[in-house]
């Protein structure tokens, strides 16, 4: 028997070819040895010859069909190259001939779950992690794999196999970049930050995480940080559309829509179609997710139950083909002053469809801020806010607020730029001196009414109602000093009295805030004619509503994972799990 050690020192020391030349002579003086054609099958694998590799393997396991090591090898080759039952067949092998080969179960198991097995796929998994417990891989596959299940205590494990691994290996990219989305998807966001921070230091040059620390930064609407993390991106591959994606988000909320153009065109015009994960353990129900480029679109992530739906998301904007199969679509276009044209679309992609469908675009056409200040304002017990739409090439700016008077307008008045939402490019005028408004951007500018809605303490209260399905729930009710009331920016977590006011909204609304004000509240929702939307609204010293906005784009935000916040959360679980219901019935599925 030919002594193979020679070949073992090549192939260690790093000289592949010279190690496959040694291993083939080797093998015209001992044509049967297993362990020699699995070698040469390594260094063929190495020099990227799969098709000889593989002849290889296959050779050594019809020599020995004992070989665990050369049929996990041949299994790999099958996987990489999408041969799923044939690698599946081969992990099976190296397990009987060998059932403490660790690799082969965890290997195994990424088979099993990529064919939605997921229950066998655990089983592979965990042995593997019993059998082997130091080795990074293994642990990682487990990690992943409980990252997308369906249970929460899974999730959980995850987190801390995650955590494990970077014990053992700080700087690993995958346990930092795959706890951070994890982290993202489970509401931890400056965790998630603190992950992905993590990632881009030790993997400077991974465009992944620049772009998922970005998206972060975006979503907590720290502008400056999450344009530098994108920009990186760009540097290291200036075509990557999810980078293009978040810049023109970011420019469009500063309003640079003309430099925001640029990046919505390339992130978009070759990446139209997008997906979310799904986590569920059966078939997937096929959801379609018609969105905008631009940025007037429902925050959908806490709508979709995973466990449910798979989410294909189209920017109908650049969509050219017909709807892929599905059982719902889902219009998440909300803003119809900002994406009036993207409305149109969705509206000509959804006439012949046959499916469900939430939220009709012909709907939310109908709800811009002064089309719904003229039509809601006749709604008994609903005071909506006189609007006047001002075109800047039509009316010089010096002249804005003179033409304004003569139409009845008084002081103190609001001017907003169109199509922005969360307070950005608002102001308050209180008198003719002031100028602040021409720095809005745009071309467009909304001149509205300002209702004060202080009672005797002189504070402003801004209550937020969501209409689901036809039936009203409270989110939450912010109070301030300031005129311009959102609840990231009050004085909520300062005063314990107010959050009891909160409170004792949030547990009985209707009684909170008197008949009259709830039958408005049901009519607007009536008006509306929407699946999902929310309303803005403060209430006078009568007891009428007074309208602030009432459109789709509205978000339910889960308070942090602060105690303090503990009475706010069965109000919002309440209103998601209405959503996610409304999408399972609409579907003809189980609700979960």
């Amino acid at each position: 028997m030919y002594d193979i050690s020679a070949v073992h020192e090549l192939l260690a020391s790093g000289q592949i070819q010279q190690a496959l030349d040694a291993a083939c002579d080797a093998l015209k003086l001992d044509s049967e040895n297993a362990e020699l054609c699995n070698i040469a099958g390594i260094c063929a694998s190495m020099l990227g010859d799969a098709v000889q590799a593989e002849r290889y393997w296959e050779r050594a396991v019809a020599l020995n069909p004992l070989a665990s090591q050369s049929w996990f090898n041949l299994g790999l080759s099958h996987a990489a190259s999408g041969r799923d039952d044939r690698a599946l067949e081969c992990y099976r092998q190296a397990i009987a001939a060998d059932p403490g080969n660790a690799a082969a179960h965890s290997n195994l198991g990424l088979v099993l779950e990529k064919q939605r097995h997921r229950d066998e796929a655990e089983q592979c998994h965990r042995q593997a992690a019993l059998l082997d417990k130091g080795t990074v891989g293994i642990r990682f596959n487990l990690a992943n794999f409980l990252s997308a299940s369906d249970r929460d205590e899974d999730l959980e494990e995850a987190k801390s196999i995650f955590i494990d691994v970077i014990k053992i290996e700080p700087t690993h990219f995958g346990a930092w970049n795959n706890l951070g989305t994890l982290l993202f998807e489970t509401g931890y966001t400056s965790a998630a930050r603190t992950a992905y921070s993590a990632a881009v230091t030790h993997h400077p040059n991974e465009v992944k995480a620049h772009v998922n620390l970005g998206n972060v930064l975006l979503y907590m609407d720290d502008l400056p940080a999450a344009e530098e993390q994108f920009n990186i991106a760009l540097d290291l591959q200036p075509d990557l559309a999810p980078a293009h994606q978040g810049l023109a988000s970011l420019l469009q909320r500063r309003g640079n829509g003309d430099q925001a153009k640029r990046h919505i065109h390339k992130g978009f015009g070759t990446q139209p179609v997008s997906t979310l994960a799904y986590r569920g353990r059966g078939e997937p129900s096929q959801l379609v997710i018609l969105a905008s480029a631009l940025e007037g679109n429902i925050p959908w992530r806490l709508l979709i139950d995973s466990r449910v739906f798979r989410a294909t998301i189209i920017a109908v904007e650049y969509f050219d083909r017909h709807l892929p199969p599905h059982q719902l679509i889902f219009n998440a276009i909300g803003d119809a002053d900002l994406c009036h044209e993207g409305l149109k679309i969705a509206n000509r992609l959804v006439e012949s469809a046959q499916a469900p469908l939430i939220n009709h675009p012909d709907a939310v056409l109908k709800t811009g801020r002064l089309a719904n200040s003229e039509r809601l304002a006749s709604l008994p017990g609903v005071i909506a806010p006189r609007m006047a739409l001002i075109s800047r090439k039509d009316v010089p700016s010096g002249q804005i607020l003179q033409m304004l008077a003569q139409k009845g307008f008084t002081f103190p008045l609001l001017f907003r730029a169109p199509g922005f939402h969360g307070g950005n490019h608002f102001v308050c005028i209180e008198d003719a001196s002031s100028s602040a408004y021409e720095e809005l951007p745009g071309e467009q500018l909304l001149a509205i009414e300002f209702l004060d809605s202080r009672p005797e303490d002189s504070l402003f209260r801004k209550y937020r109602v969501m209409s689901i399905n036809g039936s009203l729930f409270p989110i939450h009710m912010a109070i301030s000093t300031q005129w311009k009331v959102h609840y990231f920016s009050s004085d909520m977590d300062e005063y314990a009295q107010y959050r009891a006011e909160e409170e004792a909204f949030l547990n009985n609304f209707s009684a909170f805030i008197g008949p009259n004000a709830t039958a408005a509240l049901e009519n607007i929702s009536r008006a509306l004619d929407l699946d999902y939307c929310g309303i803005d609204f403060g209430i006078d010293r009568n007891g009428n509503v007074l309208l602030y906005e009432a459109n789709a784009t509205m978000v339910i935000n889960p308070p942090t994972h602060d105690e303090q916040w503990d009475y706010r959360r069965p109000a919002i679980e309440h209103a998601l799990g209405a959503a996610k219901r409304m999408f399972a019935e609409r579907a003809g599925v189980p609700f979960r």
